[in-house]
């Protein structure tokens, strides 16, 4: 598991730090799936599920910020009446999508 996704996720979080959104999401994105592989509950899922949509919103690449958009909206509909997902909602509408 290490080698598949907690390398990768390693990867992942360090570009995100570093300010390489669009590299980070290009980690993240394939582990989507995968991160039920190495189990945890559903708030650290639910954890990863924000690093993605923040780093989706925060990449230059347009069609990374669709993905943050329609991870929203999943987000949303899972979530109801969640204020973050509000929150990151109007900062998705700002980008002008």
């Amino acid at each position: 598991m290490a080698q598949t996704v907690g390398i990768a996720m390693c990867q992942a979080m360090i570009e995100y730090d570093q300010g390489n959104y669009d590299q980070a999401m290009e980690l993240l994105y394939p582990l989507r799936y995968r991160i039920v592989d190495i189990g945890g509950s559903d708030a650290q899922r639910d954890l990863f599920n924000q690093l993605l949509i923040h780093t989706a919103l925060k990449s230059d690449n347009k069609r990374h910020q669709k993905l943050g958009r329609c991870l929203l909206v999943e987000r949303d509909s899972l979530r109801l009446d969640s204020p973050m997902t509000q929150r990151l909602q109007q900062t998705a509408m700002a980008l002008h999508l």
